[in-house]
């Protein structure tokens, strides 16, 4: 050993300048872990979050559900409480029609010299039509009325032959 009296010197050197080259790079990593742990928990948390969020929206979800059932099923009960209605008056618009006919004419049968009468322009100053229409209708005035309207003439002309 003589031979290289300072080679051992500069290998114990080497050897201090390597560990001080590893104790840095091991803080430094223990610094990394570090900061990776504490992201971890925050991680951690932010999972934990989420879940707990997801969990509200899919019972959130399922009430929701259950609303629009209910409220289907109310819409669709007053949908069938409308057209059941809607069939009655129209039933009962039927047998008013039915009603105000025989009201006329027994109203017609009544009067006996009066069933020449015709309202509106096509009457004259003695109550008979003008234009040849007679009875207890109203005269056309150029234009077609309806069943309906018709009914309702009718009914509005017996009503007033009451009074």
């Amino acid at each position: 050993m003589m031979l290289f009296p300072h080679l051992s010197f500069v290998v114990e050197v080497i050897g201090a300048c390597l560990l001080l080259v590893m104790i840095l790079y091991a803080v430094q990593l223990n610094r990394r872990l570090a900061l990776l742990k504490a992201d971890k928990a925050h991680l951690q948390k932010l999972i934990t979050s989420f879940n707990q969020s997801t969990e509200r929206a899919e019972a959130s979800v399922s009430k929701l559900r259950a609303g629009t059932l209910e409220a289907s099923e109310l819409l669709q009960g007053s949908i069938s409480q409308a057209k059941q209605l809607s069939d009655d008056l129209a039933f009962m618009i039927d047998r008013a029609g039915g009603v105000a006919d025989r009201l006329e004419g027994s109203i017609g049968a009544g009067r006996g010299d009066r069933t020449n009468r015709t309202f509106g322009p096509g009457a004259n100053d003695q109550g008979t039509s003008v234009t040849g229409m007679t009875g207890l209708r109203p005269a056309n005035r150029g234009r077609d009325m309806s069943d309906s309207g018709r009914k309702k003439a009718a009914l509005l002309r017996a009503l007033d032959g009451i009074r």
